[in-house]
C-alpha cells in the first residue's frame, strides 16, 4: 500500500533537483606544487609502524602518537581510547601550525589563546574557531586545570506534523487494547487490525473457544504518544463479512475520560464492508476507542486521514565542540573530550605552565603503509616481486626450477 505524506507547518525541507552536469577540474602541475597537493612519502620511525588504529569515521587520517599501544584483549581501555578527539594537522604543517589547535598564553599571562582548527573523532569532524580566555574575568582560582573541547554528537528526533490521506498506522508507537485481550491464547488479537495485511485481522469470534468463553463486548482502542487530528477514520472488515452492528467513536483523554466523537453504520463497496467515521471539526487527541453494539465484529485494516504527528531525524547528524575547563580533580568521566592542555594558574590569575596533552593526527598519502610492520618490509617486497615476475618465473619450467635451486642454495641446503 503506497502512502502520500503532505508536509504542513514546515514539516520537511524542500527537495530541489538539477539537470546540470558535473564538471571535472584538472589541476595543473604548477598549481599542485604551489598548494602542496602532491603525494608525499609515508613518515617512518626507526623500527616502528607508520599507522596505528585508523579512525573508523575519518578517511585518510592516522594517529601520529602511536607509542601508547593498547593490547587488543584489553577491550575496555581500547573502547575508551576510541572516544577521544584528535587535533587534525595538515601535512604541510607541524603540530603547532596556524591551522592546528594549539594552546598558548598571552604576554601578560592572564589570557589563554586557543588557535582554531579541526577536531576529528569517531563521529566525524568539527571545525572550531580561535578563542581567547581571560582567566581574571572568569575568576579562575589557583590550581591545575584540564583544558579541552567537549565533543557532542547530536542526532535528535524531531516531531513533524503531516497531512495524510488513507494513512495506515502500521509501525507507529501505539498502545492497543481490545475486548479480546483478557482471553489467553486468542488467535485474532487487536493488533492484527493495524497490520493492514490480507491474511490477518482482529475478531471477537474465535471458534477455538466454546461459546461461553467468547467475549461479551466489542471494542478496540489505541493510544499514541503524539497528537493527531483525524478528519476521517476507516475500519475495513475482512472479505465475506456480513456486519450489522453500529459503531461509536470516542476520544479518550489521558485521565481515561471518554467523549463521543462520531457514529457509523456498516457500508459496502466493491472491496467489501467497512465503517467510516467522519469528524466535522477534527481536534488533536492522543486516544481513540471504537465500540460496537454487538459482540461479533471483525476488522482487517484501519486507515486515517487528517493531520498526524510523526518523528523524523535530521538527514545529516551534527557534531559539536564546546571549550571546557575543569579542575583536575573534577573531570567528568561520562563525556568525550579532545584534550588540549593541562594548565597551572597562580593566585594572581597568571598562567604558570601549559602542558600539551593533545592527540594529533595527520593525512596519510600511502594507504599501503597500513600493511607494513617495518621499514622496507622484506615479506611484502618479496611478494610484490613474485607477482610482478610471475609469468617469467613461475610459468617457465626451466626458470622456475632455477629459482627454486637458488633459493635452496641461499639457505645452504644444496652445494652450488
Amino acid at each position: 500500500m503506497s502512502q502520500q505524506l503532505v508536509p504542513i507547518n514546515g514539516g520537511v525541507q524542500q527537495v530541489v533537483t538539477t539537470t546540470s552536469g558535473v564538471t571535472t577540474n584538472l589541476l595543473s602541475p604548477q598549481y599542485i606544487i604551489a598548494n602542496s597537493l602532491q603525494s608525499r612519502p609515508t613518515e617512518w620511525v626507526p623500527g616502528g609502524r607508520p599507522i596505528y588504529r585508523r579512525l573508523p569515521a575519518v578517511s585518510e587520517t592516522y594517529q601520529i602518537d602511536f607509542f601508547n599501544i593498547v593490547s587488543p584483549p584489553n577491550t575496555a581501555v581500547a573502547a575508551r581510547l576510541e572516544d577521544i578527539g584528535y587535533v587534525y594537522v595538515p601535512f604541510t604543517q607541524n603540530s603547532e601550525g596556524p591551522t592546528s589547535i594549539y594552546v598558548t598564553s598571552s604576554d601578560s599571562g592572564q589570557d589563554l589563546i586557543i588557535r582554531g582548527g579541526r577536531i576529528v573523532w569517531k563521529n566525524g569532524g568539527t571545525q572550531v574557531y580561535p578563542a581567547l580566555v581571560n582567566l581574571k574575568n572568569l575568576l579562575v582560582g589557583e590550581g591545575s586545570y584540564f583544558l579541552a573541547y567537549e565533543l557532542i554528537f547530536d542526532n535528535p528526533v524531531e516531531q513533524k506534523v503531516y497531512s495524510v490521506n488513507n494513512f495506515d498506522l502500521t509501525g507507529q508507537p501505539l498502545t492497543i487494547t481490545s475486548s479480546t485481550d483478557n482471553i489467553v491464547g486468542w488467535r485474532y488479537p487487536g493488533i492484527n487490525a493495524f497490520l493492514n495485511t490480507d491474511t490477518t485481522f482482529w475478531s471477537t469470534n474465535d471458534t477455538f473457544f466454546p461459546s461461553y468463553a467468547q467475549p461479551t463486548g466489542s471494542f478496540l482502542q489505541w493510544v499514541s504518544p503524539f497528537g493527531a487530528a483525524y478528519s476521517n477514520i476507516v475500519l475495513r472488515c475482512p472479505v465475506g463479512t456480513a456486519a450489522t452492528a453500529t459503531a461509536e467513536l470516542f476520544y479518550v483523554t489521558q485521565g481515561g475520560v471518554e467523549t463521543l466523537a462520531a457514529s457509523a453504520l456498516p457500508r459496502i463497496d466493491s472491496a467489501g464492508q467497512y465503517y467510516e467515521f467522519e469528524m466535522q471539526a477534527p481536534a488533536f487527541n492522543t486516544g481513540w476507542k471504537v465500540v460496537w453494539s454487538t459482540a461479533n465484529v471483525a476488522i482487517q485494516s484501519i486507515t486515517v486521514s487528517g493531520a498526524v504527528t510523526l518523528e523524523k531525524r535530521s538527514s545529516v547528524p551534527s557534531t559539536k565542540a564546546s571549550l571546557v575547563m575543569y579542575p583536575q580533580h573534577a573531570i567528568p568521566f561520562t563525556s568525550t573530550f579532545c584534550p588540549l592542555a593541562n594548565i597551572s594558574v597562580d593566585n594572581s590569575y597568571n598562567v604558570t605552565s601549559i602542558q600539551d596533552i593533545r592527540f594529533v593526527i595527520r593525512r596519510d598519502y600511502v594507504p599501503v603503509a597500513d600493511w607494513l610492520t617495518q621499514f622496507f618490509d622484506e615479506n611484502l617486497i618479496n611478494l610484490y616481486e613474485q607477482v610482478l615476475e610471475y609469468p617469467t618465473t613461475w610459468m617457465n619450467p626451466p626458470t622456475c626450477m632455477k629459482q627454486e635451486y637458488l633459493a635452496l642454495a641461499s639457505k645452504n641446503l644444496v652445494i652450488v
